[in-house]
Formats: structure tokens, C-alpha cells, sequence
């Protein structure tokens, strides 16, 4: 009886990759794509990030005098140094068996591989109670000539990340799920 539980409990939370319009027909044959990653409009739980930043920074500011800025700048950092390595890695790994892949610094590419993070649940971890972090994400291809007009949109919901004590973690097991989870499916969406 607990396993059924378990087994429906974790369906509710499973990742969803929906095709929103286009296809990846013209896509087809390309091994290499630049990958760019925004986050426009991006809420984090229940509010606007910017709001979500100016909360975090005044709880951290409380604690230590200027921990608001070495946690604003740490938010930031996870980006570049935990979110985004994370997904092109898995990403990658998963793709190639569709012969595809990403790079960051492939500004020489046809297509460009767009992918705006518009939710974050952050989670947390206060020991005797968790919440894992989960991430939605749009993700669109569009061809560099044409940046403005897509070929093809995906939306990404609900890439759960862990319960980790260290919310930089928790976000990155998110794109790292994520990753692997949109890598794996390009092989049917290249078909």
C-alpha cells in the first residue's frame, strides 16, 4: 500500500515536456546548436524575482550586516556556474544519441536553442521538513537569421530538483533533470 502511495505521490511532481508550436523538421541535421539562456519575466514561488531578491536580501542583511549582497551575488553566480553548465551537460549527453548538441560559445551555429527559465520553486530544507525545487522553462528554437520568429517551442514543467540543505543545489538538480529529460525526448522530436 505504501509503495502505490509513493508511486502516485512522485507521478504528481514528474516533468512535462509539451510541444507549445512548430516542429523541429528544419533542425534536422544540425549537430551542433548555440544555446542561450534568459530568464525574462522569471517568478520565483509566489512572487516576481525581483521581489523574491529584495526579500531574500534584507533576511540576509538581518543575519549579517552585508550578507544581502553575497547572497544577491551568489543567486546571480548560480547561473552561470551551477544552472546552466548543469543542463548543457545533460542536455548533451542525452542528445547525442539524436546527434545533436549544445554549445554556449558557438556563435557560428544555424539555429540558436533558447531556453527562459520563467519559474523557479525554490524549495527548502529545514530538517525535519523539505520541499524539492522545481523549475518551468520555455524552450525555443530559432534560427539566427530570423531570431524573431520560431521554429519550434517546448515548455518545460515541473523538473524537479532535490531536497538539499543548499538552495543553489536543489535549483541545480532542477536544470540537471531538465537537461536530461528535454535531451532524451530530441531524438523523437528530430524525427
Amino acid at each position: 500500500m505504501l509503495s502505490i502511495a509513493l508511486l502516485i505521490a512522485s507521478t504528481g511532481f514528474s516533468q512535462k515536456i509539451k510541444l507549445i508550436s512548430g516542429s523541429l523538421s528544419s533542425v534536422k541535421g544540425e549537430d551542433v546548436l548555440e544555446i542561450q539562456f534568459t530568464y525574462d519575466n522569471m517568478r520565483v514561488g509566489k512572487m516576481t524575482e525581483e521581489d523574491y531578491v529584495r526579500d531574500k536580501r534584507a533576511e540576509a542583511d538581518k543575519k549579517d550586516g552585508d550578507g544581502g549582497d553575497r547572497w544577491h551575488n551568489a543567486w546571480l553566480a548560480d547561473r552561470d556556474n551551477r544552472f546552466e553548465p548543469k543542463f548543457i551537460e545533460l542536455f548533451n549527453k542525452y542528445a547525442a544519441k539524436a546527434d545533436i548538441i549544445v554549445d554556449q560559445y558557438r556563435e557560428d551555429t544555424k539555429y540558436i536553442m533558447v531556453v527562459n527559465t520563467y519559474f523557479i520553486e525554490p524549495g527548502f530544507n529545514v530538517g525535519i521538513s523539505s520541499k524539492p525545487a522545481f523549475v518551468n522553462m520555455k524552450i525555443s528554437f530559432v534560427e539566427r537569421s530570423n531570431p524573431d520568429r520560431p521554429v519550434a517551442v517546448f515548455d518545460i514543467i515541473q523538473a524537479r530538483g532535490s531536497t538539499a540543505f543548499d538552495l543553489g543545489h536543489r535549483v541545480q538538480e532542477s536544470y540537471a533533470l531538465a537537461g536530461k529529460k528535454f535531451g532524451a525526448a530530441m531524438k523523437k522530436f528530430l524525427k
